[in-house]
């Protein structure tokens, strides 16, 4: 695969391909192309490309056909046409093997006005199954599908510190276009308003919405963000969803002590069981906070907590509660770093300690999912600018366990580097021996590698890697001993 830009005058001429080796099974060897080319505020889609209105209608789906989009000065105007999905070849020995795909085609509009702060925009799409490719004989649950999707995105800037964004669809989807059972709706208007759009009593609507507020000062900001996607919502512009989920978000940050210190989080809540009919409906609270201490000199210090929450709750049933679902995963990190410069030398001594736990709250269940893990790492680096002398070295320790296994790793690590003709030519060599504990099993890690980068040209670029591990365990030992040698040589051109 590649990707080549080129520049005459104001004109933008990006392209790309895709190339895969020929063989028996394969004789298409060059099966992708597309080019993109740009003049000030025209830009033109052809071959195989994707575009993104918004993330509920048109969101990044690749397509072959063509495109433009057209932004002079507050008019705002994009449009779309192509095959959305090629129809799959069955599998002659087996064709219930083959995943049923059927030529999809459509478009989509895009309309609006304003500029990259404030816009509002109207996005219309639809998308359906050709009819003829779904081959019902080898595929008779498959059936072709229609959807139509009317979304709208806007962003506003109020107050110069207030910004409101919201991203809201309706889809229509058609799960079978053969179902000659007309969509009722009582309404003889909106019954010939919705009758260009493929619809029968196999369509369904489902909507989302995605409305954010957000106050923006100096020094700090907060902000307010609540989402909704109903079940089983799609686009056929988009490839995926998480639905059936809702929740609401604060967010804030925000600086201290003369900028010295930075603050930010997020809280929220979130559930599930939008329409009220599953058989449960599952709760979950979202938490999340960074700081950074930065002294200005040689101190600095940055730490971050999580914690992700699920608790179910019953449904339309009644829940057990030895099988209930509450269980809370958090994680907690802190990196205090020291670090030396002078124009000769430059040198950083760097601790990372990290924490995480999968916490089960349910008594019945928590000796058989719990989860932990504990990490430390302490590194020293030193830089002699002058002679391009660079060291490292360090000591790990690593413990993970649960009530299936358990690890303990720790052990030392070194490295070192040297550049060589004024920088074209440089090479590093490193170890690292750790003492590993498996499930009662005292065994051995070590690794070696080096690497050696040659740039002659600044067009042109040799890399050759080396490395060998070696694990080894007794021969009484449950796991397996094994040495494992790697060596890749690689070229680069820049064009």
């Amino acid at each position: 695969s590649g990707n080549v830009n080129a520049s005459v005058y104001s004109l933008q001429l990006p392209f790309s391909f895709t190339y895969s080796n020929n063989s028996f099974n394969y004789a298409q060897p060059f099966n992708r192309f597309g080019i993109s080319p740009e003049y000030k505020w025209i830009r033109l889609h052809l071959g195989y490309r994707n575009m993104s209105f918004s993330p509920f209608t048109l969101a990044g789906h690749s397509f072959l056909g063509a495109g433009l989009e057209l932004n002079p000065g507050i008019f705002r105007f994009g449009a779309v046409y192509g095959r959305f999905s090629q129809k799959t070849i069955p599998n002659t020995v087996n064709p219930l093997d083959t995943l049923q795909s059927p030529s999809r085609k459509g478009y989509s509009v895009k309309i609006g006005i304003g500029s990259q702060k404030n816009f509002a925009d109207l996005i219309f799409l639809q998308i359906k199954d050709d009819t003829l490719s779904v081959d019902t004989a080898l595929y008779r649950s498959k059936t072709a599908q229609a959807n139509a999707v009317f979304g709208t995105h806007m962003k506003f800037t109020l107050f110069k510190k207030v910004t409101w964004e919201t991203e809201a669809a309706v889809s229509l989807l058609t799960k079978d276009l053969s179902n000659a059972q007309p969509f009722e709706t009582g309404n003889a208007t909106l019954q010939n308003m919705i009758g260009a759009f493929n619809v029968n009593s196999s369509s369904e609507y489902s909507t989302a919405i995605l409305t954010s507020l957000n106050y923006t000062a100096q020094k700090y900001s907060v902000g307010l963000q609540y989402r909704r996607i109903d079940p089983n919502y799609q686009s056929f512009g988009a490839y995926y969803f998480n639905t059936d989920i809702e929740n609401i978000t604060i967010n804030t940050k925000f600086r201290l002590l003369k900028d010295k210190v930075s603050v930010s989080g997020n809280i929220g809540l979130q559930n599930d069981n939008l329409r009220g009919n599953k058989a449960s409906q599952s709760s979950r609270v979202i938490s999340m906070a960074n700081v950074g201490y930065n002294s200005g000199k040689a101190f600095s210090v940055s730490g971050s907590f999580s914690n992700y929450s699920i608790n179910q709750q019953a449904g339309r049933l009644p829940l057990n509660d030895t099988i209930k679902l509450y269980q809370s995963n958090r994680n907690i990190s802190l990196t205090p770093i020291l670090s030396f410069s002078n124009p000769k030398h430059q040198q950083m001594v760097q601790l990372n300690l990290s924490l995480m736990d999968l916490i089960d709250h349910n008594e019945f269940t928590a000796s058989n999912t719990e989860v932990n893990s504990r990490m430390a790492l302490l590194n020293y680096f030193l830089s002699d600018v002058k002679s391009g002398i660079s060291v490292n070295g360090g000591i790990n320790y690593t413990s993970m366990s649960s009530v299936y296994s358990s690890q303990v790793i720790f052990g030392i690590n070194a490295d070192a580097g040297k550049s060589f003709l004024k920088g074209k030519l440089n090479g590093h060599a490193g170890i690292s021996v750790s003492r590993s504990d498996l499930n009662e099993n005292l065994g051995w890690v070590n690794t070696a590698t080096a690497s050696v980068t040659y740039k002659p040209h600044p067009k042109h670029l040799l890399k050759l890697n080396l490395s060998h591990m070696q694990n080894r365990y007794p021969s009484t030992s449950t796991v397996k001993s094994f040495n494992e040698t790697k060596a890749l040589l690689s070229y680069a051109y820049k064009f």
